[in-house]
């Protein structure tokens, strides 16, 4: 989920990608944790790159859809189904873990977008998924684990603090126009 958050806005505009290059994307896993001893030797091209976006902004629009009861274009979810059956039919299942996984083959030509579409499946398919919310100020994604609505916002600092001023500056102008 936290890769569908790599672009810098502070709105819902998605206009500012935050994974810029290759060697970027490669800092971005390793600090996400997401590093496994079947990525080693693999690098992403620049080709790899621009797939991952596609994707990524393609999931975005699928999963912003569903959570605001939106129809989803019916050329995006024909495209992400695609996309996901095409990733598992390349992997193979990984039964030494528990539960068991699929894991993007290392040697093929796809391995970088299956990696990213096999963790976005594993995501649907698990209990967190009834926690994904989007945030009311930009678009990031975050898992609501709390009672309730609970929170509205990827994070109180900014987009909460973003939208308690603007409450607070219209509460103001109200009460002077009086």
């Amino acid at each position: 989920m936290d890769f569908l958050n790599t672009v810098g806005d502070t709105d819902k505009s998605r206009a500012k990608n935050l994974i810029t290059s290759p060697d970027v994307l490669m800092d971005w896993v390793a600090a996400s944790g997401l590093e496994d001893s079947d990525a080693i030797g693999i690098p992403p091209s620049q080709k790899d790159l621009e797939t991952l976006i596609g994707f990524r902004e393609l999931s975005h629009r699928v999963l912003s859809a569903s959570l605001d009861n939106n129809t989803t274009e019916p050329d995006d979810i024909r495209t992400f189904e695609t996309q996901i059956k095409c990733s598992m039919a390349r992997a193979h299942l990984d039964l030494g873990t528990t539960p068991a996984r699929w894991i993007a083959t290392c040697s093929d030509s796809h391995y970088w977008i299956d990696r990213f579409v096999l963790l976005v499946e594993r995501f649907l398919s698990s209990p967190e998924v009834a926690k994904l919310r989007q945030c009311e100020g930009c678009s990031w994604f975050f898992l609501n684990s709390g009672r309730g609505r609970g929170r509205r916002w990827c994070n109180m600092s900014t987009c909460g603090n973003r939208h308690k001023v603007a409450a607070y500056r219209k509460r103001i102008l109200e009460e002077d126009r009086k």
